[in-house]
């Protein structure tokens, strides 16, 4: 697909696999410091009755980028690898009972999230085989009521808070493994929000990165629950990107470098509804509505494309092997 000269040089540098960028902003919720690489902003507004995936972020530092200048090598061989990489997933259940609607997913819904995701970082659903396979290691139940939601209250209206005091004590009780272990915490997000995830270029920001790395979902994402049109499991595979290094596909909106991925179009703003547009008209390509990296609903999320499998496999190499 074709891109701009300007960007076509800068992927051409480093045999097309150097990344990585910013997602677009909301209202700031605080500011970058000379440390951080990305600031948590606020959560793009959605039409009636659709939820957006996650919060939206802006990248101050190119990190990615910047390590497989310094290791190019390493990059290259990391993207170009047939080799298959498998990742133990730890799933911890906040659930304020024992109940289904208390949070208490059951193991079949587990297992059929583990398979939603091998389908699509397999390429089994549309696009490329990435190279990464999840497999199920554990799976850990707490009955807390006042951690089974991640928001609080201030002001008398619920607010999202990445980085909270509840997430930090949640995190450090129940974090296992490294950084190439994939955490998953599952509880209720309210209707605000789907989900978060980690950036692995963000774990040396501070001394907590470590266990706070991870994933965080609304238990009713996963297959056999009941939130449609976000119940088939794609909330997961989504953030599992962003774990990955991967950005949403309207990064940047119409403006270069966008997402940093080559052969993902230019997308002005988040799709939510699965009809086909163009809201860059001027650049080449439809938008990507069918990419697991946008907000369309989980029947119309198919795919990866090849750029974006290469820069999981590079981030992975540099942060997570």
């Amino acid at each position: 697909m074709a891109r701009s000269p300007a960007r076509l040089a800068l992927v051409a540098l480093a045999a097309a696999i150097i990344l990585v960028a910013a997602v677009p902003t909301a209202s700031a919720r605080q500011a970058a410091s000379k440390t951080d690489c990305v600031t948590y902003e606020g959560i793009a507004d959605a039409p009636k009755r659709k939820i957006p995936r996650d919060d939206v972020v802006t990248i101050h530092r190119d990190r990615l980028s910047r390590w497989a200048r310094t290791n190019p090598l390493r990059a290259e061989r990391a993207a170009s690898s047939a080799a298959t990489v498998t990742i133990p997933v730890v799933f911890h259940v906040l659930r304020k009972n024992t109940t289904i609607d208390g949070g208490n997913a059951p193991l079949a819904w587990i297992e059929d999230q583990i398979d939603v995701l091998n389908d699509g970082y397999s390429g089994a659903t549309g696009g490329v085989d990435t190279g990464f396979r999840f497999e199920l290691v554990s799976v850990d139940r707490t009955t807390e009521p006042s951690w089974f939601k991640f928001f609080h209250a201030q002001g008398g209206e619920p607010r999202f808070v990445r980085g909270s005091h509840k997430e930090i004590r949640i995190k450090q009780a129940l974090h296992e493994g490294g950084p190439g272990t994939l955490n998953v915490y599952t509880g209720a997000l309210g209707k605000l929000l789907l989900g978060w995830a980690t950036f692995p270029t963000a774990l040396d920001d501070n001394a907590r990165s470590g266990f706070m790395d991870g994933v965080v979902i609304d238990y009713r994402t996963m297959p056999g629950a009941d939130l449609g049109p976000y119940d088939e499991g794609d909330t997961l595979t989504h953030e599992v990107g962003h774990w990955l290094e991967l950005f949403h596909t309207f990064q940047g909106g119409c403006i270069p470098p966008g997402d940093r991925v080559d052969d993902t179009p230019f997308e002005a703003i988040p799709a939510f509804i699965c009809d086909p547009r163009d809201t860059c008209p001027d650049d080449p390509g439809a938008d990507p509505i069918h990419n697991f990296m946008d907000y369309t609903d989980d029947a119309c999320l198919t795919e990866f494309t090849a750029d974006q499998a290469d820069r999981m496999r590079i981030a992975w190499e540099a942060y997570r092997a």
